[in-house]
């Protein structure tokens, strides 16, 4: 189960970088010219610039994955700070991200679970203690 919540979170991430790439240099800004609108990237718009607001969905989700004390608590409130982004931001940038949180549950949800379902249980035949 550990390593499924691994996977579910290194997947919100890789998802993340994907969406962040998508987001920089698809061309999804109208820019008025001539008698129609050209369609340019926010890459070309801004340069590096881009980059740093998209960093905010890149470390929600890297964070989950470097912490080791307070892991499910932290992969929670992580999830939800990135989930709270994608509501307030749905009109623009956020709608893209939005399966990024639901991926970043999934892999919270499991964390949760993987201390207790990863026990190794003891398949020794039970005997009477004192005898």
């Amino acid at each position: 189960m550990a390593r499924q919540a691994k996977l579910w979170q290194w997947g919100a991430l890789v998802y993340t970088l994907i969406a962040s790439v998508f987001f920089a240099f698809m061309p999804l800004v109208a820019v008025p010219g001539g008698d129609r609108p050209r369609f340019v990237s926010a890459f070309a718009m801004l340069g590096w610039g881009v980059f740093g607001p998209l960093l905010l969905p890149i470390v929600l989700t890297l964070i989950p994955i470097v912490v080791r004390r307070s892991r499910v608590r932290v992969a929670w409130i992580c999830t939800a700070v990135l989930g709270l982004i994608c509501v307030l931001l749905a009109l623009s940038w956020g709608l893209i991200f939005v399966p990024a949180p639901l991926i970043g549950a999934m892999g919270a949800y499991l964390t949760g679970r993987a201390p207790i379902e990863d026990v190794e249980i003891v398949d020794a035949p039970w005997k009477v203690p004192g005898d």
